[in-house]
């Protein structure tokens, strides 16, 4: 549907100008509503993982002065999974399209995070074999998905 003059043409072959509906109104509104809200978790993952990453600072200082620098990189690996987060949102913004493989990565990220840490924190027997399961689905998502992505 063509805009022209705040007038909405249907069709070329049609037959004359169509006035817009109270519809054609809501969904521009929606539209813009989206955007907007895409906007707001972009600039809510910039200030998380501007938190994270400075507020974590001197706690990744502390873990290496007590000999335990794994933890540090757990802390590290947070405000990575926020930046494969962001990537998403800004992937999403411009091409109106979902990145399967930033998804993907974001949640194997997160597994990869909890595998390293378990000779630091416990973790329950159940907990374990969860975390090695998903592990597995998310790396089978990554052999068979790839890079796909999603058209909205």
């Amino acid at each position: 549907m063509l805009k022209c003059h705040n007038v909405f043409y249907a069709d070329i072959m049609d037959t004359g100008p169509r006035y817009p509906k109270i519809h054609d109104y809501v969904i521009v509104f929606f539209e813009t509503a989206e955007v907007a809200l895409y906007w707001a978790v972009g600039l809510l993952l910039i200030v998380i993982a501007l938190i994270s990453l400075f507020g974590e600072t001197g706690t990744i200082s502390s873990y290496l002065a007590n000999n335990t620098p794994i933890l540090g990189l757990k802390e590290l690996f947070a405000t990575i999974i926020v930046l494969e987060l962001l990537m998403t949102v800004v992937g999403y913004m411009k091409t109106k399209s979902i990145n399967l493989g930033l998804l993907i990565g974001a949640g194997l990220t997160a597994m990869i995070r909890k595998i390293i840490t378990i000779g630091y924190e416990p973790l329950a027997f159940q907990d374990f074999v969860l975390v090695l399961l998903a592990t597995v689905i998310l790396v089978a998502a990554i052999v068979f998905v790839g890079n796909k992505t999603i058209h909205t």
